[in-house]
Formats: C-alpha cells, structure tokens, sequence
C-alpha cells in the first residue's frame, strides 16, 4: 500500500511538471487534435469517394478508428516514458531506479504520466459516438460491459508492444528506429479493416503481431459484421486474452533484459 502511494506521487509530480507549461501543453494537445482530425478527414474523403473501404462504411470506419484512438490514449498516458528509454541507458539514469526498493518499470511509467493524451480522449470517444450512431450500432448490456475489457485488453497489447521494444534496448543500446517502426509507424496497419489486407498481412495482424485485435477483431462483434471475414468467429471476443499474453509476454523480456543489463559505466 505505501509503495502505490509512492508511485501516485511520482505519476501526480510528472503530471504538475508537463502542466508548470501551460503555453506548450495546450499547444501539444492542439497538435495532437489537428493529427488526428486530418487523419479523419482523410478517412472522410476516401469513403466518400469509394463508398466504403473493404466493405466498411463511414459509420464503422470511424467505429474501428475511435476504438483504437482512445485505447491508444490510455496507452500514451501510462507507457509514454518508455518511448525515451534508450535515454535512460545511455545516461546511465536507469541505475538510480535500480538501486530504489521499487520496481524499476513502474517507477519509470509512473515518473512520466502524458496528460496530453486527454487528446485522444475526446477524440477517440466523439468518434466512437459517431459511428455508432451512423453505423447504427445496437447496443445491449452484453455489449456495453464488454467495451471495458476491450478497451483493458487493447491498452495491454499496445503496452506489451512498448514494453517489448523497450527491454530491446538493453541489448543494443538504442531503440528508436524500433520505436518509430514498431510503436509509431506499425499502427498505420490498424486505421483500416485488415480484410483490405493480403491473408499473409492478416495472419501477422492476428497472431504474430496481433494489433488486430486492438480494434479490428473486437470492432466485428459491436457492429455485428458477421464472421465471413474473420480466421474464427471466436477471434472477436478474445481481445482481452490476446491483451494478457502480450503484456504477459512484454513482462518476461524485461525481466530478462533487467537481470542482463549491464550499466553503461561498466
């Protein structure tokens, strides 16, 4: 119990020091709104061209984006700090978290808190109110008390990952090609429907790099697309088991990458 005071304080002290520049953060947040509105007006035009995008109208477009966008939100409020930690390494500042009675990767998430992700917040959650409204989602209790752990299970893939990535580091030292690659570049595959994708692409979406169940798989079963396009109609519920073996998994590198580390003074 007094450790996850600790780490409340430590994530409430990253929290006031991002908001000590209120100019800069409104500004970050601004730019966090026009990235993302200009990948919505991009998704606009596109369907309203084509009328759909493998079979996907406007409504579950923006559906499929708006559950990705907010899960992402949660995940940049708590693993944000880990997208710098080749810093950390080369500084030698992973030392200090060593040394602490507290876990080193908690005090490191915590130590970082991105409140700008508020953005995606509101983002992510006008979009999902938007195509549920245009995609004429019909929602039941079921399906209400399944969007948390949907949203859990997405938020420990997409943490999984970065922990992943991470813990890369303590072998080569630098990891921000794989940060940009993998953190950054690789959700680009999920703003659309995977069947757009060949079977050899969707097969890496589900079970090699299983992205697709942060909004793709979970996104079938609110908008009840059927199962003709999916490996196994079982796939759309499976997002939060998929969410405990990612992150399950990230845990044990790191562990491993932690009892291999050597200090850069060494």
């Amino acid at each position: 119990m007094e450790n996850l005071n600790i780490y409340f304080k430590l994530g409430l002290s990253a929290v006031r020091s991002k908001m000590e520049y209120k100019v800069s953060f409104l500004f970050f947040v601004f730019a966090i709104f026009f990235y993302y509105f200009g990948q919505l007006g991009i998704l606009w035009v596109i369907v309203n061209r084509f009328q759909s995008i493998g079979g996907w109208n406007l409504g579950e477009m923006a559906f499929l984006y708006g559950l990705f966008i907010f899960s992402q939100g949660i995940t940049s409020l708590c693993f944000n700090s880990l997208n710098s930690f080749e810093d950390l390494i080369i500084t030698g500042e992973f030392d200090r978290f060593l040394i602490r009675p507290l876990s080193p990767i908690c005090q490191i998430l915590c130590a970082n808190f991105e409140i700008a992700s508020i953005a995606h917040f509101v983002l992510g959650g006008s979009a999902l109110v938007f195509g549920s409204i245009y995609a004429n989602v019909a929602w039941s209790v079921p399906k209400a008390l399944f969007l948390v752990p949907v949203v859990i299970g997405a938020v420990l893939i997409q943490g999984g990952i970065r922990i992943v990535v991470a813990a890369v580091t303590f072998w080569t030292t630098r990891n921000r090609a794989l940060v940009h690659t993998i953190v950054y570049s690789s959700k680009e595959f999920i703003h659309y429907p995977i069947t757009i994708y060949n079977v050899w692409v969707k097969i890496f979406l589900t079970f090699l790099f299983p992205l697709g169940f942060v909004n793709f798989y979970p996104a079938n079963y609110f908008l009840d697309k059927g199962d003709e396009t999916l490996f196994h109609p079982s796939l759309q519920y499976l997002t939060p088991v998929a969410g405990i073996i990612v992150f399950f998994t990230g845990c044990l590198v790191w562990k491993f990458g932690t009892n291999k580390y050597q200090s850069a003074g060494s």
